[in-house]
């Protein structure tokens, strides 16, 4: 049957999307059957995940499909779960961005997508995270993953505290803040990506010329910019801008919960975290900026989104692929996108939320280069990522000093 194009309004799991280009009169394909098993990393994308499966079982009502959130330690989890023969059939990988997706492949765990997978509705950008050499092996989000800076609207009417519009401002808010007896900054100090979706957003604003110098190498990822933005947020957290208890804080939830529950005015924390802030507390007025220089620029340190990859051991290949296929597809891509109420990468889908429109408006239009992008990039033997992330967080409990940090990395960089 030849399909024909038509504008549709999805609707999934009661949520209404914009119009996207969809496909009309589409025969469920009930041939196809199976059993999957998806893992996800984090809740706060349960939510996108179980609509882009209510998505697929209406295409093929056959597949039985199960998800896990496996919230805690996952990477070791997912490890161990592939090293015993028990991976699922598609889960959550982080891409080229670490070296675990390298390790995936080499050990023949993950199934080449290069040739199986339609990516005709995804550009190059959005694949960037998605190969390993020439091969593809995850279905990206056409979401860019970018950090903001959340604050509490209501309080900062009922204090008079105003959104800064240099870097030089933004310094004087936190200070304010901390005098008027709330935390500036919701943060935990043990987790390597908390303090790297802080620490990427202040570089930009310290020093845009360096920030943009990241995209094509032409400055160093431990050159003085970035020495120098480390050690800024070492200061703060000495002048206790994150709270007395910040390094006790356990995770990104309980980091989350102290922004939502009132406890601090702000948090510095993924796009992706918007959906999330507005399930834990649906009444909480909240707003996005980004942190500005001292010229008044501002900008957006993104990444392109990944997503799933198939076990090279699942029972149903078939199954798997075609649900590879519909999350490669424009509709289940407006589904995750605008479910997570996430900044969208293409003009295609449009914005969701108002929350993503402001967080994607603040950038003024400049995207820059992810700083840990750029370690996995250029690592001389692939150690400049799990050497960061494991000593990144010493810096702030004293074990270390940034600059004994920066040259241990700078040591395995080309």
């Amino acid at each position: 049957m030849k399909l024909k194009k038509a504008t549709a309004l999805l609707c999934v799991g009661g949520m209404l999307l914009t119009p996207v280009t969809a496909m009309a009169a589409e025969t469920p394909n009930e041939d196809l059957k199976g059993s999957l098993t998806i893992w996800e990393h984090n809740y706060s994308f349960e939510n996108a995940l179980k609509a882009v499966i209510e998505g697929f079982q209406k295409k093929y009502p056959n597949v039985d499909v199960e998800y896990e959130i496996k919230d805690s330690e996952y990477y070791s989890v997912l490890a161990t779960a592939i090293q015993s023969g028990d991976a699922p059939d598609l889960f959550y990988t982080d891409g080229n961005s670490t070296a675990s997706m390298e390790d995936y492949v080499e050990n023949g765990a993950l199934m080449d997508l290069t040739d199986t997978v339609d990516w005709s509705s995804l550009g190059e950008w959005n694949m960037g995270r998605s190969n390993i050499g020439d091969k593809l092996y995850s279905v990206p989000w056409l979401n860019m993953d970018t950090r903001t800076v959340y604050y509490n609207i209501d309080m900062f009417e009922e204090n008079g505290w105003k959104v800064p519009t240099k870097f030089s401002e933004f310094e004087e808010l936190l200070a304010t803040i901390k005098e008027a007896g709330v935390t500036p900054i919701s943060a935990c100090g043990t987790g390597a990506y908390d303090l790297l979706f802080m620490y990427e957003p202040i570089m930009a604003a310290m020093d845009v010329e360096y920030t943009k110098g990241l995209s094509d190498y032409s400055v160093k990822a431990t050159d003085a910019p970035a020495r120098d933005a480390m050690k800024k947020m070492v200061e703060w957290a000495d002048k206790g801008y994150y709270g007395d208890n910040w390094l006790g804080v356990a995770d990104s939830n309980a980091m989350l919960l102290a922004f939502t529950s009132g406890e601090a005015a702000m948090m510095i924390s993924g796009s992706w975290d918007a959906t999330a802030i507005a399930d834990n507390n649906p009444e909480l007025n909240y707003g996005a900026f980004a942190i500005p220089s001292e010229d008044g620029v501002t900008g957006l340190v993104g990444t392109p989104s990944t997503g799933f990859s198939v076990s090279a051991t699942t029972e149903s290949p078939d199954a798997a692929l075609a649900f590879a296929n519909y999350c490669a597809s424009l509709e289940a891509q407006t589904i995750w996108v605008q479910t997570m109420g996430s900044v969208s990468s293409v003009p295609e889908i449009e914005a969701s939320t108002e929350i993503s429109k402001e967080i994607s408006e603040s950038g003024g239009g400049n995207v820059y280069t992810s700083w840990q992008s750029v370690l996995a990039t250029h690592s001389v033997d692939g150690t400049a990522v799990p050497t960061w992330e494991e000593d990144f967080p010493k810096v702030f409990s004293g074990d270390i000093t940034v600059d004994e940090l920066m040259d241990e990395i700078s040591a395995v960089m080309e």
